[in-house]
């Protein structure tokens, strides 16, 4: 097993397209997204097509920003595209924010990659050598699958300690590095 860590420059759709297939129903079941801030911009309830296309400006929009502090990472276990997640560093806190993702199966079906340690430290790694990083912070829908699953999942010993700020239902997750 071995994971590829890509800084886009595009993105492909066909990556995007069966990304966001495989992560809309649990996006929607769970309810891990905050459209309705995209609701008061539309001025009425977002149709799926239109959720896609939020989200498809969002990635876009961070490869096409000039600055060097936003990425948008692929991720590939065994070479099957598994997640698509745009970052934003702050070099003067030394944290990388991540942003949105879309999370996909990798080819035995399975999530399992989600919880895998050996990713967690590439990651870690990653942040720690191209930015100086000492943590990352992710935000989520408060309640969420998703929060609940970043907030009790064992992580290996890779990360010193997890905090959580919550705020008006969005938790702030900040993931501090052991430095190791």
């Amino acid at each position: 097993m071995s994971y590829t860590i890509e800084d886009l420059t595009s993105i492909d759709d066909a990556i995007f397209d069966t990304l966001w297939l495989d992560s809309f129903p649990r996006i929607e079941s769970g309810g891990t997204m905050p459209w309705s801030k995209y609701e008061v911009h539309y001025g009425h309830a977002l149709t799926e097509e239109e959720k896609k296309e939020i989200l498809y400006l969002e990635f876009s929009n961070a490869i096409e920003d000039p600055g060097p502090e936003l990425k948008v990472l692929l991720t590939r276990k065994d070479g099957i595209p598994v997640r698509m997640m745009n970052w934003r560093y702050n070099l003067d806190e030394g944290i990388a924010h991540g942003y949105y993702q879309l999370l996909g199966p990798d080819a035995n079906g399975s999530r399992g990659w989600l919880f895998d340690p050996e990713l967690l430290q590439q990651i870690q790694d990653l942040f720690i050598s191209e930015f100086g990083a000492t943590a990352h912070t992710g935000m989520v829908v408060t309640g969420s699958p998703i929060h609940n699953y970043y907030v009790t999942r064992d992580v290996g010993g890779v990360l010193a300690e997890m905090t959580s700020v919550d705020n008006d239902g969005i938790s702030t997750l900040t993931f501090t590095y052991t430095g190791e």
